[in-house]
């Protein structure tokens, strides 16, 4: 018999026992959720989620199915929230219920629920306002932290101005730059812009980002046993994990061996001194604990926020108006001289709504993560059961109509009043409200303004060719929202 017609019958066999694990426990779930289109057998909606833009695919079905709807990802519901009232209405009035993660498939194969982002219950609770102290403790939401982002800023400036004049992609030096920040929290440590042991770490975050973003990592999602053993570029996810896994264990033995028990110099110190006062068996605080808390916090602090950059530095070549004005306020608020400020953002409306609208606009984690309910609840006239998986559609609070004056198009005004002075929006979520908001919210806020305007401080952005011709539709949307690669040129102001 022929390889092919054995690998034909063992992926028969394999879709038949989908089939018969779907038919019982599945469609008798199906009468008690909210509804949604129809499912097929074995692929669920599969056919109806748009390949590279899932964001929209789902905002259309929201638009015949209404803002709470169930689709079905293969043998698996998932309860949908689109728009902002029904996503404030589940994440921040009923946050409690909303606070569960959702299991990912290939973080699940990763993490094994372990670390803060895909842990639940007591661990997720424990891990979390341990993180929360600890970070604090090393300058999150403090002024060291501004200090080490401008401090990190003046050594991206000195990468840039190397590059005066010519075309060159700027995703690596501030995937760098970004990690750095975080780096020197976790690690203690900051890494050159020639390391070449770290420029390989950020590749492997960066191709990790895009598969999980591609159709390979949705439909690894759904189907992961079938695709297990299926070959395709998502084998390399877990190769990228595992190598990246060496390197943070790597850190963790230095600090181990280098530590004074007591004197922590950064969140692995912190870490290890907590497993020193809580050992056992039932202890959150285990070796394998600190490995993929570190990872979270590593990767979690490095791409989402390089990502804005870059969509934000591509924004800018394509609208230089945008560009030209947001300099001319800085010149005006702050001169050529000083480097900006975190205090300096109330005196810079127009700049603040742009850095806001880059963010909105772009909405890099488009889907958030998911959520798992936490007890049964109630939402919208929907009952929804314990443990139902959720997906919190962030990016449709971005594009609601009610909430934005033009929400569909890049406009600074959707954050800008009449005279001219910034105005928030409680419907701009970048960083998911509720009890699952990101760790690094502020970090990233922090980051996104200082080092955006002290390369506008210094630097004019040239298109290389039209800004007419730059496409910001993004190479793919799952996961994440991936920019186009581009280049652009540097000139001196």
């Amino acid at each position: 018999m022929s390889v092919g017609i054995v690998a034909l019958l063992l992926l028969l066999l394999v879709l038949a026992l989908v089939w018969w694990n779907w038919s019982a426990p599945s469609l008798q779930m199906q009468g008690t959720l909210p509804p949604g289109p129809t499912p097929l057998p074995l692929l669920g909606n599969l056919l109806q989620l748009e390949s590279r833009r899932l964001d929209r695919a789902l905002m259309e079905l929201s638009g015949r199915w209404g803002p709470v709807f169930t689709v079905w990802l293969g043998q698996r519901p998932a309860v949908v929230l689109c728009g902002y009232a029904a996503l404030r209405d589940a994440l921040v009035l009923q946050a409690e219920a909303f606070s569960g993660r959702g299991a990912m498939a290939v973080f699940e194969r990763f993490t094994r629920g372990n670390g803060i982002v895909f842990s639940n219950g007591p661990r997720w609770q424990t891990l979390r306002n341990f993180a929360l102290g600890a970070l604090k403790e090393f300058g999150l939401g403090m002024r060291t932290i501004e200090e080490r982002v401008l401090e990190e800023a003046t050594c991206l400036l000195n990468e840039f101005q190397a590059t005066i004049g010519t075309p060159f992609d700027p995703r690596r030096l501030l995937d760098n730059a970004v990690s750095n920040v975080i780096c020197s929290v976790v690690f203690g440590n900051r890494y050159g812009y020639e390391d070449p042991e770290f420029l390989r770490l950020l590749d492997l975050f960066n191709d990790n980002f895009r598969i999980m973003s591609s159709r390979w990592g949705e439909m690894y999602n759904i189907f992961p046993s079938l695709l297990d053993w299926l070959p395709g570029p998502h084998h390399r996810i877990f190769r990228n994990f595992a190598e990246l896994r060496v390197f943070i264990c790597k850190q963790i033995q230095q600090h181990q061996q280098t530590r004074q028990p007591g004197e922590p110099r950064d969140f692995i110190d912190c870490f290890l001194d907590q497993m020193d006062k809580e050992q056992g068996p039932d202890s959150h605080f285990q070796e394998e604990t600190l490995v993929m808390t570190t990872h979270n916090l590593f990767f979690g602090g490095t791409e989402t926020t390089s990502t804005t950059l870059c969509h934000g530095l591509l924004i800018l070549l394509k609208y230089p108006e945008v560009a030209e004005k947001v300099q001319a306020e800085l010149d005006a608020v702050i001169g050529r001289t000083r480097i900006p400020s975190l205090a300096d953002r109330r005196h810079l409306p127009y700049t603040n709504a742009v850095l806001h609208e880059i963010q909105r606009f772009t909405s890099v984690l488009p889907l958030g993560l998911p959520r798992a309910l936490t007890c049964d609840t109630h939402l919208r006239g929907h009952f929804l059961p314990k443990g139902t998986l959720v997906i919190p559609l962030l990016v449709s609070a971005h594009r609601d109509h009610t909430q934005f004056k033009d929400p569909d198009c890049f406009n600074p005004t959707n954050f800008l009043n009449y005279e001219g002075d910034f105005q928030s929006n409680n419907a701009f979520m970048p960083f998911a409200p509720g009890k699952r908001m990101c760790l690094g919210a502020g970090l990233a806020r922090s980051e996104i303004f200082l080092f955006l305007t002290t390369i506008l401080q210094r630097f004019r952005l040239l298109p290389v060719g039209s800004p007419a011709n730059i496409n910001l539709t993004p190479q793919c949307t799952g996961l994440g929202n991936i920019p186009p690669a581009f280049q652009l040129r540097l000139v001196a102001r």
